[in-house]
């Protein structure tokens, strides 16, 4: 979450923390500059989908709405549940279309929002170009996929797996590992209906005109951590340190995709430091209009990159967390400037260094051992938290800093 919106947390439901009415974003600039919008999948940028006193998805900018803001199984008996049928449904009552509950979805989560994105770009009458917000809740737990993905996957499966396919558990500590099976097959079942987006753009003729990004919003759940919902913990990180839940590279390096039809080269590649506060200036750059000038932007153009040149990031790239179940509840902020990378604590303390080119694993710290890197990266991250903790358009707009208190 870009930290001059205020929000420095993840937003648990039932908190008084959401995105700022006025806040700006990608949805409501395109809007400005002619666009329809619409988001289909998961939405959690504010504490439920049925508070009146907090924004919801049209007032970020969005035409059409058809959103989750849980993200979870919203069934509350859940809690009191070793194991329930899901009846192929994991969200089954969740779902909110255009500020109004649908009552029970009869589709498993993905092909429900791919379904849905379908059929708006097929209603959809005039000649307006479009922005579309496409988030799966796939691969997170609790996960479900059709039994054709879990049969290509048997091999990975458990016996108990196999012969109860259709259970997913809220406390499964007594259960048997299900396999990993499970995990690969709602992945190949998210790429199926990625793919029947990507189909129907290309069936409208506009595969050349439309710009696809593909993206997630942290590392995968590596290992059995937590007892709460259905965590199937396939997800590998090729090595790397950590996971969700925390700032090493396993928790916050996740991959990126960018397709523009015959715009962008097939194949491209680049290890170029970017993160998510890139895409608004890189959209504006790529269909030239301008950002408003009574704001800073942390993030900056890709297009560079896009045409296979360098890129000199302006600023170092920043990262925190709060949240109750990460690894190490010291840990709250990292940066990262150019090869290296400082983890800083929640006494705004340096803790851990490292060389990002030598040790992408992060194995080797360097605190101590190289003072005069310690002495910058630390000066630059001070400097940046100052920045934005006394933004003038935060302060403008009467919002503060709201960490999530937790109990």
């Amino acid at each position: 979450m870009p930290f001059r919106t205020g929000i420095r947390s993840w937003i648990p439901e039932g908190k008084d923390v959401a995105l700022g009415r006025n806040e700006l974003t990608i949805a409501n600039l395109l809007k400005q500059q002619g666009y329809d919008t619409a988001m289909m999948g998961k939405l959690h940028l504010n504490a439920g989908g049925d508070r009146t006193d907090q924004p919801q998805a049209k007032d970020m900018g969005f035409d059409y709405t058809l959103v989750n803001p849980a993200g979870f199984v919203t069934d509350a008996t859940l809690d009191n549940a070793k194991e329930r049928p899901r009846y192929g449904v994991v969200h089954p009552t969740g779902w909110i279309r255009n500020g109004q509950h649908i009552g029970r979805a009869d589709k498993m989560s993905g092909e429900f929002v791919s379904s849905e994105v379908v059929n708006w770009l097929d209603n959809k009458k005039d000649d307006n170009p479009f922005f579309l917000y496409v988030a799966f809740t796939e691969v997170h737990s609790p996960l479900a996929s059709p039994k054709k993905y879990l049969d290509m996957y048997s091999q990975y499966m458990t016996d108990y797996q196999k012969q109860h396919p259709d259970l997913f558990y809220g406390d499964w500590a007594d259960k048997p590992w299900r396999g990993t099976g499970e995990y690969y097959a709602n992945i190949s079942y998210m790429d199926e209906q990625v793919g029947k987006v990507l189909d129907k753009i290309k069936a409208m003729g506009e595969e050349d005109n439309t710009i696809v990004i593909f993206t997630s919003d942290n590392g995968p759940v590596t290992r059995e951590a937590r007892k709460v919902y259905e965590l199937n913990l396939a997800g590998e990180t090729d090595g790397l340190r950590g996971r969700k839940d925390n700032l090493w590279e396993g928790g916050i390096r996740v991959p990126a995709i960018i397709k523009y039809g015959k715009h962008i080269p097939q194949g491209m590649v680049t290890d170029t430091p970017v993160y998510g506060l890139d895409w608004l200036p890189t959209l504006a750059n790529m269909m030239d209009f301008k950002l408003p000038t009574d704001r800073t932007y942390d993030g900056q153009s890709l297009v560079p990159l896009l045409k296979d040149k360098t890129l000199k990031r302006q600023k170092p790239l920043i990262f925190g967390i709060d949240m109750p179940f990460q690894d190490d509840p010291t840990d709250e902020w990292a940066i990262r400037d150019g090869d290296w990378k400082m983890i800083i604590d929640r006494q705004n303390k340096p803790k851990y260094l490292y060389n990002l080119k030598t040790d992408r694993f992060e194995t080797l710290n360097q605190i101590g051992k190289q003072p005069q890197i310690e002495k910058q990266l630390y000066g630059k991250f001070l400097k940046y938290k100052k920045d934005i903790d006394n933004d003038s358009l935060m302060k403008a707009r009467g919002d503060k800093p709201t960490p999530v208190t937790w109990g």
